[in-house]
């Protein structure tokens, strides 16, 4: 049996997650996706709705999140990182064999983020409400460092203007640093 793979596509609200997901989707299509706002679309219908379900869906992901790691099945998984709750289930892959893959996409300011989110809501995708954006935009970087340490692999993305691979890791070391953007030194 192939070595099976634990995705974390990483990063603040609105910086590109869903988009990057996709991505890697069309290389590995037969990963197991995991998208707390999807699972919520879900239950609610709607995007415009999600906000009543977004506690039962982020705990019904990780319940699959689980699932996945006990039946060693690849999957892809979303999340700000804004808390810690990811470093668990990257120790516990690797524990059970898994390669750990983080994607982190990152955007120089929580204002830009705002942006973000409120342009995909005129597209018909869901809101953050600007209060949580500004409380998880800090703490999703604080973070990062913690998670890339679990990571047999990891690339860091500017989406500031475009998708731009900035930095890439192995084994939690810096492989690759390009141009790094300022705003990124002090986390990574």
């Amino acid at each position: 049996m192939s070595r099976p793979q634990m995705f974390l596509v990483a990063g603040v609200n609105g910086s590109g997650k869903s988009t990057l997901t996709k991505t890697i989707l069309r290389k590995h299509p037969t990963l197991k996706v995991i998208d707390p706002d999807a699972i919520a679309k879900g239950m609610t219908g709607s995007f415009a709705t999600i906000d009543a379900e977004q506690v039962s869906a982020g705990k019904m992901a990780l319940m699959t999140v689980q699932q996945c790691l006990e039946r060693r099945q690849s999957f892809i998984v979303e999340s700000t990182i804004s808390g810690r709750v990811y470093l668990r289930y990257l120790q516990l892959a690797r524990e059970k064999g898994f390669k750990t893959i983080i994607v982190y996409v990152a955007l120089e300011s929580p204002e830009m983020s705002a942006e973000r989110v409120a342009a995909r809501v005129t597209r018909g995708g869901h809101n953050i409400p600007a209060e949580d954006i500004k409380r998880r935009y800090p703490k999703s970087f604080q973070n990062l460092k913690a998670h890339l340490q679990l990571a047999d692999i990891a690339y860091i993305y500017d989406n500031s203007k475009e998708y731009s691979l900035v930095a890439s890791y192995r084994d939690g070391l810096m492989h690759r640093q390009k141009d790094l953007p300022s705003f990124l030194n002090k986390y990574l």
